[in-house]
């Protein structure tokens, strides 16, 4: 399966070659790959930002911390994604020379799980919003990318509205 685009910072991702398993490929494109009625992550986003606009920032902000960070595993991911992937679903135990691909993936895999719950919600707005479920996936992963040392983005000043420049609000949905 081959990933298409995904958002990383300001610049994207193109795969042009077939990331093998298709379980990873997928994984790889947690905030994009359809769900729920083709809901992605990131359009449920959109959705979710109309009554919860902080909360869906800190969930961006950690997609676009692993996005990047993730670049620069491109090559491996490539090469060994049979092998990342049978480390990834063994557990940390697993990981060998992959150790930090795969506690980025893992990470994911969280964000993943959140964007299941998200797009449910996104399609039948009837139930109750999730907040605790985003409070707790996004506490962990973020603390989870610290300990990793992915950086986080610099904070741009607003301008003299409010947002800042170039913004509609909630950054990168």
């Amino acid at each position: 399966m081959a990933v298409g685009s995904s958002r990383c910072g300001h610049t994207l991702w193109t795969v042009s070659v077939e990331i093998e398993p298709p379980q990873l490929a997928r994984l790889i494109d947690f905030a994009e790959r359809p769900r729920v009625r083709d809901w992605s992550l990131r359009a449920a986003l959109v959705r979710y930002a109309q009554p919860e606009p902080e909360r869906v920032n800190r969930v961006v902000v950690l997609i676009r911390r692993i996005e990047w960070a993730l670049r620069s595993y491109r090559k491996d991911i490539e090469r060994a994604g049979q092998e990342i992937w049978s480390a990834l679903q063994g557990g940390a135990g697993q990981a060998g020379q992959h150790a930090e691909v795969i506690a980025l993936l893992d990470a994911a895999s969280e964000l993943d799980r959140l964007g299941d719950i998200l797009a449910e919600w996104a399609v039948d707005l009837a139930g109750e919003r999730p907040n605790a479920v985003v409070d707790a996936v996004t506490q962990n992963v973020a603390r989870r990318l610290d300990e990793l040392g992915v950086p986080r983005e610099e904070q741009r000043r607003p301008r003299r509205g409010g947002a800042p420049a170039g913004s509609t609000g909630v950054r990168g949905v």
